[in-house]
C-alpha cells in the first residue's frame, strides 16, 4: 500500500532546495576527484566517495526533482492532488526531464579525463593517475542522455504543434497578431 502524504509549498521548495544543493555538490565532488593521483589516493585526499554511486544517485535525485517541480507547479494551478503517472503524460514533464538530461550533459563534459592517447601511449600506471569515468564512458553516457534529451525535445515538438486552446472570448484580442 503506498503511504499518502500532504505538502504544502514551502515544503516542496525546500525539498527542491535540498535535491538542487546535493545533486551540485556530488557533480563537484565527482568533477574534482575523477582524475586523481595515485599518491592522493593512498593518502585519503578526496572525499573518499564512489564516483559511480554519486552518480546513480544524482540520476535518482533527478528524477525525484522533476516530480518535485510538478508537485510545485500542480500547486500553483490550485491543484491539489498529484497524480504522477498523469503528470508523467503532460507536456511540463517532457520540459523539465528534457532539462535534467541537459543539465547532466553540461555537467558530464566538465569531468576532467586522463588524455586517452597518452594513456594508451604511456599505460595507465605509468601515468600515476586514476580515473574513474574515462572520456570514452563519458561520452557513452553524454550519447545516452542526448537520446533521452531528444526524445523529450521531440515530444515538446509535437505538442507544440499540435496542441490547441480555445480562446473563443478572446479571439478578437488578437486578431491582428495572428493575421499573417
Amino acid at each position: 500500500m503506498e503511504k499518502s502524504i500532504k505538502l504544502n509549498s514551502s515544503n516542496i521548495i525546500n525539498i527542491r532546495k535540498k535535491l538542487d544543493a546535493d545533486i551540485i555538490k556530488y557533480w563537484k565532488i565527482i568533477r574534482n576527484e575523477n582524475v586523481m593521483s595515485k599518491k592522493a589516493i593512498k593518502a585519503n585526499i578526496g572525499s573518499g566517495l564512489d564516483l559511480k554511486s554519486l552518480y546513480n544517485q544524482i540520476t535518482q535525485m533527478q528524477d525525484k526533482r522533476v516530480l518535485i517541480k510538478g508537485m510545485l507547479m500542480y500547486l500553483n494551478m490550485g491543484i491539489t492532488t498529484f497524480d504522477t503517472s498523469k503528470f508523467k503524460k503532460t507536456n511540463n514533464y517532457n520540459i523539465f526531464m528534457a532539462g535534467e538530461a541537459k543539465e547532466a550533459i553540461a555537467q558530464l563534459k566538465m569531468i576532467p579525463t586522463l588524455n586517452p592517447t597518452l594513456k594508451a601511449k604511456k599505460g595507465l600506471n605509468a601515468l600515476g593517475k586514476q580515473e574513474t569515468f574515462s572520456s570514452a564512458k563519458i561520452a557513452a553516457l553524454i550519447k545516452d542522455l542526448q537520446l533521452t534529451a531528444n526524445k523529450y525535445d521531440t515530444a515538446m515538438e509535437n505538442f507544440n504543434s499540435k496542441t490547441e486552446i480555445d480562446i473563443t472570448e478572446l479571439g478578437e484580442k488578437f486578431e491582428k497578431e495572428l493575421a499573417l
